[in-house]
């Protein structure tokens, strides 16, 4: 697979963790604590647009605070991200 992640049909983000092993984020049904969804998302490098869906899909269902950590912690990333690249 040449993503590292991948949008399926209906309502669900595929997480591709590099080693064969693909997690699927249903997400109709989100946990209103966002931690397992925030390590699979720095696990898999997931690209921006899936970390920006994830932070709406909780801000859609009034998980207002999960959606703020994702989105914190996606510029976090990219930040180090930067950072890390410009040092090389």
């Amino acid at each position: 697979m040449d993503e590292v992640d991948t949008f399926t049909s209906g309502r669900t983000v595929d997480i591709d963790l590099g080693t064969a092993e693909v997690i699927t984020i249903d997400l109709d049904n989100l946990d209103p604590n966002p931690d397992d969804v925030l390590d699979l998302l720095k696990d898999g490098q997931c690209k921006d647009w899936v970390w920006t869906k994830l932070a709406g899909e909780y801000w859609r269902k009034g998980y207002l605070e999960g959606a703020e950590r994702i989105a914190l912690t996606a510029v976090d990333c990219e930040r180090l991200c930067f950072v890390l690249c410009r040092s090389h």
